[in-house]
């Protein structure tokens, strides 16, 4: 299988779809520039999203692209995405990353937002080398476990986090990255061999921010089992998000990883 689920993704659960899509970053357009660079082409005739999940990054791509096709193996995820996505030039697929049933050869750009460690890495990537074309990319891109927006704020971020994987160990349940970490995609990449030449690079973006949007965010990344907020520490960071913040917009920084391979 190129796609697994953790039970505690929350990806099942009533309304989580939703949510994610409320308040999970948009690739920045930087990203978007970027990869059109390194596959030389102003406008790509086709841009493929593997475990699309509700579509933010098919979205983002759908003014960049003449096609873009979202591949999603969560129904629930595919419902939303299929809901909120108003573009005519984006489509979405229920299947595995390693099963697109696309042509060969018919993609200028395949993409992985925030999803490659959900998947077995050598059936994906051979999948993504069988639809790029010749000088196609693939990338792989995540962002960091939160922006940058105050020490005060980051700092109970960084407890929350802590608060996490304590509720997780006690549990056993593991992470998303716990299989396929996110630090050896890289490594994953040139070892395939699919691919004849792989990078990695950090971009930044910045983007406007609330208190809402911050607590928001947490709420999109699900709790731990049985686990209640409380216990997680997102009522700390409500409360010290709304006390420093208060109602203003901020700007938020956000900064991706991109690890990308060319055919």
């Amino acid at each position: 299988m190129a796609h697994r689920f953790i039970e505690d993704s929350g990806y099942a659960r009533e309304g989580f779809a939703a949510l994610y899509d409320a308040y999970r970053p948009r690739p920045p357009t930087i990203l978007l520039d970027t990869l059109c660079r390194i596959a030389a082409t102003e406008r790509p005739a086709l841009v493929v999203d593997l475990g699309t999940g509700t579509g933010l990054s098919a979205r983002e791509w759908s003014e960049r692209a003449e096609q873009v096709v979202g591949v999603e193996a969560n129904e629930a995820m595919v419902a939303e995405a299929r809901r909120v996505t108003a573009a005519a030039n984006v489509a979405y697929v229920s299947g595995f990353a390693h099963e697109t049933e696309l042509d060969d050869g018919c993609a200028d750009i395949v993409t992985c937002s925030q999803s490659l460690h959900w998947m077995e890495p050598e059936p994906t990537f051979a999948e993504a080398a069988r639809i790029l074309r010749p000088g196609g990319v693939f990338a792989a891109y995540d962002y960091d476990p939160a922006p940058l927006v105050q020490p005060d704020v980051d700092a109970v971020w960084d407890d929350y986090l802590r608060r996490r994987r304590e509720a997780r160990e006690l549990r056993g349940i593991p992470s998303g990255g716990d299989v396929w970490p996110k630090r050896e995609h890289l490594d994953r990449m040139r070892a395939s061999a699919h691919f004849r030449h792989c990078r990695e690079i950090a971009l930044h973006a910045v983007v406007a921010g609330t208190a809402d949007s911050l607590v928001g965010f947490a709420r999109s990344i699900g709790l731990s089992g049985d686990a209640t907020e409380e216990e997680l520490g997102i009522r700390d960071l409500d409360v010290a998000a709304h006390r420093v913040l208060g109602d203003r917009e901020l700007p938020f920084l956000w900064s991706y990883r991109v690890r990308y391979g060319v055919k």
